[in-house]
């Protein structure tokens, strides 16, 4: 009885350890944010961002899952050029038929509605390519051949900076296009993609025209 008493009391004040430290973590890191300069002047500047990104395929109802990485150069302070690849994994609703595998790369811009601060919100248009599989039953469960498909793609998001280095971000994106292959018929690839997270920022270069506030 002592022993369970004091093991509990150990794994109590390990989880209290562990809360204590996180909390500390973050408070540190937003410490750390908020002392930065957010950017006067995003030309020259690059995002990368990565994360795990769920989605919802229209056409066969489902709910769908990638690992994303993003990255974007501003050009100038409203546009930038971006460019990401989605690696999809299988979830626990998908059936026996409908699209396998839909991995993806995207390029296109982005326009930026504001003027460098804190709060960035914009709109994004990037036609891309996937690589789809597809299962369908023709008296038993057949898959297509891996079939390049093109696809359009826009989104629109927005980006809250805390500091230089890192900002936090939510992005909603829609892409269409279609599948034929060797299937009976054509399958729609339409779908709906969900990003947020922590974006890191680099600067690459300075702008001839950047002049620092004093």
């Amino acid at each position: 009885m002592e022993l369970k008493k004091e093991t509990c009391m150990k794994t109590g004040c390990s989880l209290q350890g562990t809360k204590f430290f996180v909390i500390v973590f973050f408070a540190l890191l937003c410490e750390t944010a908020y002392a930065q300069k957010i950017w006067e002047e995003r030309t020259g500047c690059a995002i990368g961002q990565g994360d795990l990104a769920p989605g919802y395929l229209f056409a066969q109802k489902t709910v769908t899952a990638y690992v994303d990485g993003d990255l974007a150069i501003f050009f100038e302070n409203h546009f930038a050029a971006e460019g990401s690849i989605w690696i999809s994994f299988a979830t626990a609703a998908q059936g026996p038929t409908g699209v396998k595998f839909n991995d993806a790369l995207f390029w296109g811009a982005e326009y930026h509605f504001l003027k460098p601060g804190r709060w960035d919100p914009f709109v994004a248009f990037t036609p891309g390519v996937g690589l789809v599989q597809v299962a369908y039953n023709d008296g038993e469960i057949t898959r297509t051949p891996f079939t390049a498909v093109p696809l359009g793609s826009a989104a629109i998001g927005c980006n809250y900076y805390v500091g230089s280095i890192f900002h936090f971000f939510l992005k909603v994106q829609g892409v269409v296009g279609q599948v034929s292959s060797t299937l009976p018929k054509t399958q729609r690839l339409d779908e709906m993609k969900f990003l947020g997270g922590l974006a890191f920022n680099l600067r690459l270069w300075k702008s001839k025209k950047y002049k620092p506030k004093s």
